[in-house]
Parts: structure tokens; C-alpha cells; sequence
């Protein structure tokens, strides 16, 4: 049997735990008179990298990898086509699941 190798879509969209909107506040200096500060809110996603199998916060979608040395680690693998070694269906069990959003105060 033939692992096909995963698409960066799936491996993006696969390992989301967890969404939530923040508020925050973002100040832009001016360059006549004072800073003027403006409310947004920011999508903050739960995730669970594929190369360590450490949960993560990303501002970021289309994230996969917890850091740079994880990015790298999984270019790496996907050029020699391999599949990343973290087990998504055993990590994202309800049970593990509801440990890492207590952690990360997600609902």
C-alpha cells in the first residue's frame, strides 16, 4: 500500500484545533501630532504541529510547523516523500484535544 504524500492544504487545514478573535489595540504614529490608537480583532488558531506534535498559537491560517527548524525538518521530508511523523488522528482526539484548549483557554 502506497502512502500518498499529504498537499499543503491538508496539512494547513488538518491540524487546527481551536479558533478565537482577540481584541486588541493598534497604534499608528503619525507623522503631525499624537499616535492615534484603533481597536481590531485578531484571529488567533489553535494548532498542533506536524513535525514535534507541540500545540501552537498562529496568527496565521496557513501554518503547519510550530518554528523554523520544524518548517525546514518537513520541506526536507516532503522532497524525499515522506509524510510528517506526527500521528494527527491519535493528537486530535477529543480527550487530548480538551487538555491543550484548557492550556491555551480556548472554549
Amino acid at each position: 500500500m502506497i502512502n500518498e504524500i499529504l498537499t499543503t492544504e491538508k496539512l494547513c487545514r488538518e491540524n487546527i484545533i481551536g479558533v478565537k478573535t482577540e481584541k486588541q489595540d493598534r497604534v499608528y504614529n503619525m507623522t503631525v501630532g499624537s499616535p492615534v490608537a484603533r481597536a481590531i480583532k485578531r484571529t488567533k488558531y489553535l494548532k498542533i504541529c506536524w513535525m514535534c506534535g507541540t500545540p501552537y498559537e498562529s496568527h496565521k491560517y496557513n501554518t503547519y510547523a510550530c518554528s523554523p527548524r520544524c518548517v525546514q525538518n518537513m520541506i526536507y521530508a516532503r522532497r524525499k516523500g515522506l509524510n510528517p511523523p506526527a500521528n494527527m488522528l491519535e493528537l486530535t482526539k477529543p480527550k487530548n484535544i480538551k487538555e491543550i484548549k484548557e492550556l491555551f483557554e480556548y472554549r
